[in-house]
Order: structure tokens, then sequence, then C-alpha cells
């Protein structure tokens, strides 16, 4: 008896020894511990950079200036010769050609009765006399920002006076060539897209040619550019005014070139009864067959045309 209860004891002596020792392995002590404090997570992460770019560059598009006035090309009467007003929709002034030199008065009466006394841009499409011979008179009596013409010299007087206005006034020359951007904001154009050469036979050819493009509309002022300047433009001549090259003469507004403009309207600078037969029935026919208004300052005299930059809308004086 005495034997089992000296075992029994002993039994219990063992496991209370024990008892720390599972407590030990049931309850370690606790490491101590490492606190990372993570990078803090924006509840947005922020757009890539290329991205944002983009969206700026779709605002830019979307978001045209909103012009004061609207675009009005002024076709004016002078007879057997070209002068264009141009009153662009940011408020500036384009002249391009001054006429005869007989004509000088007339255009600046109407620049006047504009309450026009300041050309920002003034262009001589090349150096004939019908073309120039009126903006030596213009120039010394207006105040001119800009001056464009193509690099082509000529021996006359007329084109001498003219260089002589310019110097005297200290106005230097832009060239007029394919590639010049005269104006570009969003929503208004003014880009010369010919001569595309240096080098030409004919005269005329060196003309520079200018297209005004006003948001969903468009103006293709040819000067007296003919039909081999005509084919090598390579610029966009979609256009819904077309000026008709060289006073409706045969030598411009070759059938393939008219198809390019595709304009809804065409305006022939030409003079009552002139002695070159212009415009040429068969230029006269091409327009109609493609269903072209055409609009003459022999028959409609001055010949304005507005527009909103979705429209257009025609004004004539006779």
């Amino acid at each position: 008896m005495k034997k089992q209860i000296v075992i029994l004891i002993s039994v219990l002596f063992i496991f209370l020894a024990g008892c720390p020792l599972i407590a030990s392995d049931s309850e370690p002590t606790p490491a101590p511990e490492v606190h990372i404090t993570p990078e803090p997570v924006p509840e947005h992460a922020p757009e890539p950079v290329q991205e944002q770019t983009e969206d700026i560059d779709d605002l830019e598009e979307d978001e045209f200036p909103a012009f004061t006035e609207e675009l009005k090309v002024h076709f004016i009467d002078v007879g057997q010769a070209d002068s264009i007003l141009i009153q662009l929709p940011n408020e500036q002034t384009m002249l391009v050609d001054g006429g005869n030199s007989v004509d000088a008065n007339t255009i600046m009466g109407y620049l006047l009765s504009h309450n026009i006394t300041s050309i920002d841009y003034l262009i001589a499409t090349h150096p004939h006399a019908d073309h120039i011979g009126g903006l030596p008179a213009i120039i010394d009596s207006m105040d001119i920002q800009n001056v464009y013409m193509p690099r082509k010299s000529h021996t006359t007087q007329t084109f001498e006076r003219l260089i002589d206005s310019i110097e005297q006034k200290g106005l230097q020359i832009n060239d007029a060539k394919s590639g010049v951007s005269i104006f570009s904001i969003p929503g208004l154009e003014i880009d010369i897209i010919a001569p595309v050469s240096d080098n030409y036979r004919e005269l005329n050819d060196f003309s520079a040619v200018v297209k005004i493009t006003y948001l969903s509309t468009a103006f293709l002022l040819m000067g007296d550019a003919g039909a081999l300047s005509e084919g090598e433009i390579t610029a966009d001549v979609t256009a819904d005014v077309l000026k008709v090259g060289h006073h409706g003469s045969v030598t411009s507004t070759s059938d393939a070139f008219l198809r390019k403009v595709s304009p809804s309207y065409a305006v022939i600078f030409v003079g009552k009864g002139n002695s070159y037969g212009h415009p040429d029935d068969v230029i006269l026919s091409r327009l109609n067959d493609a269903g072209i208004g055409i609009y003459r300052t022999d028959l409609q005299g001055t010949i304005v045309f507005t527009s909103d930059g979705e429209k257009i809308i025609v004004n004539t004086t006779a």
C-alpha cells in the first residue's frame, strides 16, 4: 500500500514539475513587433502623363476661340485687274493685289468706306502691272504690317516703284511660296500653297496661290497661276469659293484641277469688253458643266462673300 502511495506521489510531482514547460509551449513569449509603414496609396491614382496630354489636345481642338466677326472676302471691281480685301474674323485685314496704278484711289476709297486704314497682311501675287500697279500708293498712304511676294523680280517701272515704296516704309518682304503659313490658330488658317517651283517660263506661274480656311469653309485665290502651277500643287485645294486664275483665261483652271477644288462658287476678275476675250468660253462651259455658281466683276461689280464658318452668303453691287 505504501509503495503505491509513493508511486502516485512521484507521478503527481512529475506532472506538476512539467506544467511550466507545457504552458511555455502553448503560450510562447511574443517576439517584438516590427512596424513597417506602407507608402500611402491615393484613392484615385493619377493618370499617365500621355493620357493627360491627349485630354488637353482634345480640349484645344474642341474649344475654338470665340471669333468676334465673320470672315468677309471682297472681290473689288477694278476692271481687268485683281484686288481682294479680306476681313478676318479675328479683326485683322489682308489685301491680295492692288489692281493697276489707276485703281489705287478706287481701292483706298473702298478700304476707307469700311473703316480700314491698316493692312496686317499684304500679298502681291506676282509682278504684273494689273496686280501690283496700285500697291505703291496704298503702301505710301496706309499702315502696312507684313508684305508677301514671290521671289521673282521684274524690269518694269511699276515693279520698281513697288520695291521703292516697300523700302521707304522700312518693310521686309516675306517669301510667298508653297509651304508658307501666314497665319494659323484653331479654326482659322491662311496658307500659301504655290508656287511650288522657283523656275518658270511664264511669269503668271510664279503667282502666289492663297488658301484661307475658316472652320468648315475655304477660299482659294489663284492669282494668275496657270495649268502648270496647278498641276504642281500638292496641298489640299478643296474650297467653297475659287478665285479663277488669270481672268478666266484658257491657260488656267484645267479640268483636272477644277475637279480637285470642287467649289460651289467661282469668281472671275474681268473688265467689260476687254480685248483679251476673257473669260474664255471653254472655262465658262467647264464651270457651268460642274454646276458651279459663276460671279464676274464685269457683270456683278464688287462681289462680297461672308462666312460664319458654316455657311456662305454672297452679295453683289450690281
